[in-house]
Formats: structure tokens, sequence, C-alpha cells
């Protein structure tokens, strides 16, 4: 009896270590983790060479953000989260995971021919590094960025920029290009047209003109002649007075 017991016991026993190492190897298959691609460290989106928009919810991203699309190749496992580090804009690094309903980025893990995960962030942060636990075994060594979806500029600043150019533009040329009808008449024209009735009055007749000298003199010559004829009569008859008187005082 006593080997019995101790032969099933040995027996519960190697069959308890035997689920135990089942259950490691099950735990450790299924929390397979991959990088990477070192080949995709240190890029911004802009920067990447592949870009588009699938996979991004709206086929875009909202101005002033980045989409980032990532693919698990091989064909052979599916993404169950993914933890990435950033760069920001402002120079801090930041960690990111795909699924997080608790951050404010939208984010999310499809499958489209190939398990692949996507993240829509701040426009102009630097993918540093990151890692990937999949559903199972995978030959795959790395996953990969395979698009980015850079977002527009926003537009705020554009309009502001158009209406300032054509405004200031427009009236600072328009003067210079075309006389306005006031510049139409020159100088000279109007100096001309005035002169040209003060010169009429120069003629023979006018007031204050070259010619009205002999109209001014032609009854002052007559009043000297006038006055010359008197006076010579006067002195003939004084003359013959007293010729007479002369006369009588000689008979």
């Amino acid at each position: 009896m006593s080997h019995a017991r101790w032969f099933g016991r040995l027996l519960v026993s190697f069959g308890a270590a035997s689920a135990a190492t089942f259950l490691v190897a099950g735990t450790a298959s299924a929390a397979t983790v991959v990088p990477l691609h070192d080949a995709h460290r240190n890029t911004t989106a802009a920067g990447f060479s592949t870009h588009s928009c699938d996979q991004i919810p709206g086929g875009s991203a909202p101005a002033g953000s980045d989409g980032w699309v990532f693919v698990l190749p091989k064909n052979d496992a599916d993404f169950v989260s993914l933890t990435l580090q950033f760069r920001t804009s402002g120079g801090t690094t930041t960690t990111v995971t795909i699924p997080n309903a608790g951050d404010p980025y939208p984010d999310g893990i499809t499958t489209n021919g190939a398990s692949k995960a996507w993240i829509v962030l701040p426009a102009g942060w630097t993918l540093l590094d990151g890692s990937a636990v999949v559903s199972g075994e995978t030959k795959a060594t790395f996953f990969n960025l395979t698009h980015t979806c850079p977002g527009k500029a926003s537009p705020s600043g554009t309009p502001t920029k158009t209406p300032t150019k054509s405004h200031t533009k427009t009236p600072t040329k328009k003067p210079s290009d075309k006389p306005s009808p006031s510049d139409s008449v020159s100088p000279s024209e109007s100096e001309t047209a005035s002169t040209t009735p003060s010169s009429s009055p120069s003629t023979p007749g006018s007031v204050g003109g070259s010619g009205g000298l002999p109209r001014t003199g032609s009854p002052v010559l007559a009043m000297f002649v006038v006055g010359a004829s008197t006076v010579t009569g006067g002195t003939l008859l004084l003359l013959l007075s007293l010729r007479r008187r002369r006369a009588q005082t000689a008979a």
C-alpha cells in the first residue's frame, strides 16, 4: 500500500508540473512582442516616404494633426496593443498606446489583409521607437510604419493673407497706372487758355493798349491849334488897332 500511494503522488506531481509547463508556454506564446522596424524610427509624418490616408477615419487627418498607420507583416498574427514613443513639437518625449480610450488621441486596430493599427496625433511629432504585442507566434521580427497622413495646415491663416494683399496692392497701383481726369489737362494748356483773352485788349482802341495814345492825343492837338489860332488872331487885331490909332494921331 505504501508503494502504491507513493507512486500515485508521483503521478500527481508530474501531472501538475506538466500542466504548469504548458500554461507558461501558452502564456509566453500569447504575449509575443515585436519591435518597431529600425528604419522607421526618428521620422515625422511629413518626412515619411509614403503618404496615404487609408485606414484614417474620414479619409484625412484633421487640420493641425498627423495620421500614423502601422502594419504587422507575414499575416500570421494580429496586433493586440502597441506602445509608441514620440517627441512632441515642444521637444518633450511622450508615450502613447493603441488602443487607449483614456487619452485624447483617436486610435484603433483593424484588419485589411493584414493586421493594422492607426492613431491621429498633433502635427509635427517625431516617432522615436515602439513595440507591439501580437496575438500569437509570428514569423515577423518587427512591425512597420506603412504610411502616414500629414494633416493640412490650419485654414485660419489663409483668408487673413488674401485680403491684406489685395487691399494694399490695388489702390496703390491704379492711381500710378492710370491718370485721374484732373490730370488730363496739362498746365501749359491751361496757362495758354488763360493768357489768350488777356492779349486781345492789346489791339488798337482798347484801354491800356499801345493804340490808345493817338486817340487821347488827337483832342489835345486840336485844342492846341485852336488856342494858337486864337492867340494869333488876337495879336493881329491888336496890331491893326495900334495902326489905326497911329494913323489918326498923325492926321
